[in-house]
């Protein structure tokens, strides 16, 4: 089975399980970049009841406007998108219960020569 799918900045649960059963994945990058897609947002959902998401996104510059492919696309500034992605993810989910575990990951994907943002777990 071959799987089609657009990049999306962090992919739902349903995506990366048809990927995982594919034998063929292609990501489809040459399309037009969507800035009402989940390219480069993802809404982050509540730890509580409340029902409540919030928006993370990331700024992107789109070197040929909106005619810009996917692939095309760049990040604005991939310093401040990382320490921007990786203090909102904390803001929001530091009192889940597999906050520790997670942050530990991602403290490993950060860049060594970078100064990391002092979490409290």
């Amino acid at each position: 089975m071959c799987a089609i799918h657009r990049p999306n900045l962090f992919p739902r649960l349903a995506t990366l399980a048809k990927l995982f059963t594919a034998d063929y994945w292609i990501v489809l990058d040459d399309v037009q970049f969507a800035r009402r897609d989940y390219q480069h947002r993802a809404r982050l959902a509540s730890l509580d009841s409340s029902g409540k998401t919030r928006w993370l996104s990331i700024a992107t510059h789109l070197p040929h406007g909106r005619r810009t492919s996917i692939r095309g696309a760049r990040l604005a500034d991939p310093a401040r998108c990382r320490r921007r992605v990786a203090q909102l993810l904390a803001d929001h989910y530091r009192h889940s219960t597999y906050w520790p575990a997670f942050k530990r990951r991602l403290d490993r994907c950060s860049p060594p020569s970078r100064v990391r943002i002092g979490w409290q777990t």
